[in-house]
């Protein structure tokens, strides 16, 4: 076998989705859901694969829950069906389903040990001998690195150890598949982004799927396999973190994920290898793309450029004809690791422009406010939307 097949093979192996012939382990077909008149979610179909971390992201709203309590079983679909392994789950009740679903509240019982609260659930369950239940709570407990906090009560527990007690109940009865809404939403930041990198490392030991709804675009990049972003009942977009970011096929995608600069224009050249975009609100310089778009000629579209793709000049580059644009710094915010500059051009439009700071920089060197600049970007750095 070739390199490159082999290449190819593991790539299917760790993506399962980009085999068109691969079953998916949950299986949504044409799913909606009314209240009355409302339609909260319409006409999903969506195929999860075995052993990954998939994220409904949306805002609220958008059905992401609704969808999320349909798979639970919850909520009954208004048309559609759902396949878990290959099982119908039409009509399962929700503690017939191999399904745990883990919430945003915990929903720990404050009188019990972490001990107590995880072998909650698997004492209701027939068949299982006390040995049996305190072998996979210990199991469990060394996991989620709680070994020595089994004796305490929530209450004595920080805000990411309850939420591993939490994730502890919810793994130790084994489902097939693990439901999270907002996991992390009651953690402060530096707490949010340490355990999202536990909660990766405990999915990939255990190989459980987890399907995650978020409305916290960094949460979902760092989490998941694959996003599906979500906008009034519809999944609008499906790729892995790196593809939505950076290949967003709608206005909607591009603008709800991350910070982005939207240019409104008209296509002026339309070839296989190149475009070329004209925008009033960059004013004069064309927007130049080293690729075709294939769409009707004088078309509108709109263009969106990342702002950590965008270089600041004191002075005007080689080229003004293209891709790029002169202001005046009207903001500047230092955040630490990168600064973030608002630049209005001269159309009137402001432009977001972040920075590395990647070197301590005097003040004569860095770019102050009410300074004159010109921004330039690489050809390959827009992408053109038509919707």
């Amino acid at each position: 076998m070739q390199a490159a097949e082999r290449r190819a093979e593991k790539k299917i192996k760790n993506e399962p989705w980009r085999d068109p012939h691969a079953e998916g382990y949950v299986r949504i077909e044409n799913i909606s859901k009314k209240f009355g008149d409302f339609v909260a979610v319409n006409n999903v179909t969506l195929k999860i694969f075995k052993g990954e971390i998939f994220c409904l992201l949306g805002g609220s709203g958008c059905g992401k829950s609704t969808l999320l309590r349909m798979m639970a079983g919850f909520e009954s679909p208004t048309s559609g069906s759902i396949y878990l392994d290959g099982q119908d789950m039409a009509g399962v009740p929700p503690y017939e389903r191999p399904v745990n679903m883990m919430f945003q509240s915990y929903a720990l019982f404050p009188h019990m040990t972490v001990e107590k609260n995880i072998a909650f659930g698997l004492e209701q369950e027939k068949g299982l001998s006390r040995a049996d239940i305190a072998t996979r709570v210990t199991d469990i407990l060394e996991i989620v690195k709680l070994s020595t906090f089994a004796a305490r009560k929530p209450h004595q527990l920080s805000g990411g150890q309850r939420q591993r007690v939490a994730l502890a109940r919810s793994l130790v009865k084994r489902p097939k598949l693990l439901l999270l809404d907002e996991p992390l939403g009651a953690l402060d930041k530096k707490l949010r982004e340490a355990t999202q990198f536990e909660l990766i490392n405990i999915q990939e030991q255990l190989g459980v799927t987890f399907i995650v709804v978020t409305h916290d675009q960094e949460e979902a990049m760092t989490l998941a396999s694959r996003i599906g972003v979500m906008n009034r009942g519809e999944i609008v977009q499906i790729g892995t973190p790196t593809e939505i970011y950076e290949f967003p096929m709608t206005k909607f995608v591009a603008d709800f994920i991350g910070s982005v600069n939207m240019f409104e224009g008209q296509l002026v050249e339309d070839l296989p290898d190149r475009a070329r975009i004209k925008s009033e609100e960059l004013g004069s310089s064309l927007i130049y793309i080293d690729h075709g778009i294939s769409s009707a000629p004088s078309a509108t579209v709109w263009t969106a450029i990342r702002p950590e793709k965008i270089n600041i000049l004191r002075g005007p580059p080689a080229n003004t004809a293209e891709n790029c644009a002169k202001g005046v710094v009207k903001e500047i915010a230092y955040m630490g690791d990168l600064s973030i500059y608002l630049v209005r051009i001269e159309s009137g439009k402001t432009v977001r422009v972040t920075l590395p700071n990647v070197e301590r920089m005097s003040d004569d060197e860095r770019i102050l406010w009410d300074e004159t600049v010109w921004l330039t970007w690489h050809a390959s750095s827009p992408v053109v939307v038509t919707q």
